[in-house]
């Protein structure tokens, strides 16, 4: 029975004094769903992606189905929640779902073997990383402030005597230039994608290859089993491949040798809204899974926004 039938008929008993059990199961979509929206207002509401997927970027199962799809507005400059006291203090939303139409509709998929959560359509954002020079931008009006506790986090990682250092998607090359601080002594490299970002690190004086992770051979680069540490933040989520690009850069680990990623999490600890711009999320399943798949052991792992994970080669 179609929704407007089982809502005429409840009313009609309800006004008599009877009371009738409304169906305890969803409704097949067929019966829910008699026209697609997205076409029929097609000028007033967008799916925004360019790129399908038929299959998980993580796992690559074809196992795949919709999860989400919701409305988004990009904000005209980035919002800074103030709640003093709460654990949202202080993160920022660049968009939220508004009234206004035209609007733009972000759908995202669910993996059933690994768990995944991911866009589809996603957005070809590779293209837009070769000219990206908002990395550098953000050297030159920040400096190194913002990353140096960063890297001195990532050297309290380092195994033991590392002389060869790794930044993998390493933006404007600030970490790169902090570790050069701390340690003239290491030997570096940044890789990105980014023309602008690697033409800035050369001009620093710290070697840096303009690289396509998912596509490009490392070996030449970074020799199998040369680097002591490598870092590859906030990453995972904007390759193609995740899995295969960890494969890459493992590769190029000494034995003992150790990498430290972030994913986008999604679980019991993140209270945070999900944002349209990072297009894959992963649960401890889907990490668990992806660990399995390398020849590593879990070295460190902190959970709370993101998983930050740091693992070292057998």
């Amino acid at each position: 029975m179609f929704p407007f039938r089982i809502a005429r008929v409840w009313r009609a008993n309800a006004r008599r004094g009877k009371t009738v059990a409304l169906p305890a199961t969803p409704l097949a979509t067929s019966e829910r769903l008699a026209f697609d929206p997205l076409e029929t207002f097609a000028g007033a509401f967008k799916l925004v992606g360019a790129i399908p997927l038929d299959r998980c970027p993580v796992c690559e199962s074809p196992s795949i189905a919709r999860l989400w799809q919701f409305p988004q507005t990009r904000l005209d400059r980035a919002t800074t929640l103030k709640s003093p006291g709460s654990r949202f203090d202080g993160f920022y939303l660049d968009y939220l779902p508004m009234l206004t139409v035209p609007q733009e509709i972000f759908a995202f998929d669910i993996c059933r073997d690994c768990h995944s959560v991911f866009r589809n359509p996603k957005d070809d954002d590779h293209r837009q990383y070769l000219d990206d020079a908002s990395k550098v931008a953000a050297y030159r009006a920040a400096g190194l402030e913002p990353f140096r506790g960063q890297a001195r986090r990532y050297e309290g990682m380092f195994p033991r005597g590392a002389k060869f250092v790794v930044d993998a998607a390493c933006g404007g090359g600030q970490v790169l230039a902090a570790f050069r601080e701390r340690n003239p002594n290491l030997k570096l490299l940044g890789l990105d994608l980014s023309k602008p970002s690697v033409d800035f690190i050369n001009s620093l004086g710290i070697p840096a290859r303009q690289c396509d992770l998912d596509l490009d051979d490392l070996d030449a680069v970074a020799p199998p089993g040369s680097v002591d540490f490598i870092v590859f933040y906030e990453a995972f989520e904007h390759v193609r491949q995740p899995l295969k690009v960890l494969k890459k850069l493992v590769r190029a680990l000494r034995p003992g040798g150790r990498l430290h990623f972030t994913a986008q999490y999604y679980g019991p600890q993140n209270q945070l809204q999900i944002r349209v711009g990072e297009p894959i999320y992963i649960d401890r399943d889907g990490l668990d899974w992806v660990l399995s798949q390398l020849d590593v052991r879990l070295y460190d792992l902190v959970v709370n926004i993101k998983f930050r994970v740091t693992i070292e080669k057998q």
